[in-house]
């Protein structure tokens, strides 16, 4: 049921964005084609309407450059806070596991931290499937 649960979440995570492009290029489109028809209505000529297009063209390029810088951004600050994280846990990690406990305690943590050693090595990086999450969670 996690499975379908997650599958559902990932279609709606992919389909805003798309929804967005096929937005965004629509718009993109009418607005050439309502400046492609002014420039003809106006008379330009052949050589001004290329330069109309190659500008329009820059300025899209321009657009797309400044939402790729600002996702590529966002996604190295994630992966720091991610690395950060990863840091501290692990080192709270130990100091749990070298502190003295009972026999059956020991057993609990190394467990515990075994566990989560994993979930920091394999989910955080994204290397493990989701049929593995659900089997270990378990």
């Amino acid at each position: 049921m996690m499975f379908m649960t997650t599958r559902l979440g990932q279609r709606r995570t992919l389909l805003a964005p798309a929804l967005r492009a096929v937005f965004a290029g629509i718009v993109v489109f009418l607005l050439l084609v309502l400046v492609d028809q002014l420039t003809v209505r106006f008379g330009l000529t052949s050589m001004q309407r290329f330069a109309d297009d190659l500008l329009a063209g820059v300025i899209v390029g321009l657009l797309s450059f400044g939402v790729e810088r600002r996702r590529d951004q966002y996604l190295a600050h994630r992966l720091q806070v991610i690395s950060l994280m990863n840091h501290h846990v692990r080192n709270a990690l130990q100091a749990i596991k070298f502190a003295h406990h009972t026999e059956h305690h020991v057993r609990v943590i190394d467990d515990a931290v075994a566990r989560i050693e994993w979930a920091l090595r394999e989910v955080l990086s994204g290397t493990v499937s989701q049929d593995e999450v659900t089997r270990v969670s378990l």
